[in-house]
């Protein structure tokens, strides 16, 4: 057993003094280069999904806050067909009196002033992470047979949206 252990000794401090050699590592590090390579061209993809993704959740929101200020409108609102921008619902949002723009404010805690839709368009648009979502543009809603749309885009054209969801 003590020959067993004095061999076992012996063997280690020999391969002490061995070690990789210079062309072998750089073979392990070429080959992990192009493995590395490989994944990411894979990845990369999902990764712009996954970002458009968390800007349809953002726009989503919206959407979820509109509906329940427009449920908790005291008067009954007419269809608005025509894409109206986020931060113009106080003016083009259904009747006079509808307080659409001050329920949507509370419920996106926008502020105090809730005259400042606005502010909150540009907190949505702000936490954008899409390629599609860093470009310039509005978000605009339409309330049609009690459906809301909501979208971001760079035109109204409701046709033609670059993130789009519609609640009921």
């Amino acid at each position: 057993m003590r020959k067993a252990i004095k061999n076992y000794l012996a063997k280690l401090h020999d391969n002490k003094e061995k070690g990789f050699s210079l062309v072998e590592l750089i073979i392990v590090i070429a080959i992990m280069a192009i493995l590395v390579g490989v994944v990411a061209s894979q990845v990369i993809p999902y990764m712009e999904k996954s970002r458009q993704a968390k800007d349809q959740q953002q726009l989503s929101n919206v959407s979820t806050a509109l509906v329940s200020a427009i449920s908790q409108s005291p008067v009954d609102l007419t269809d608005v067909t025509t894409p109206t921008k986020l931060s113009d619902i106080d003016n083009n949002f259904g009747a006079a009196g509808s307080g659409v723009g001050d329920n949507l404010a509370d419920l996106l805690k926008s502020g105090d002033d809730h005259t400042k839709l606005g502010a909150t368009q540009t907190t949505v648009t702000g936490k954008f992470k899409s390629k599609a979502g860093k470009q310039s543009g509005d978000i605009y809603v339409t309330y049609i047979g009690g459906v809301v749309r909501v979208w971001y885009g760079a035109n109204s054209k409701p046709n033609a949206p670059k993130l789009d969801v519609e609640s009921e």
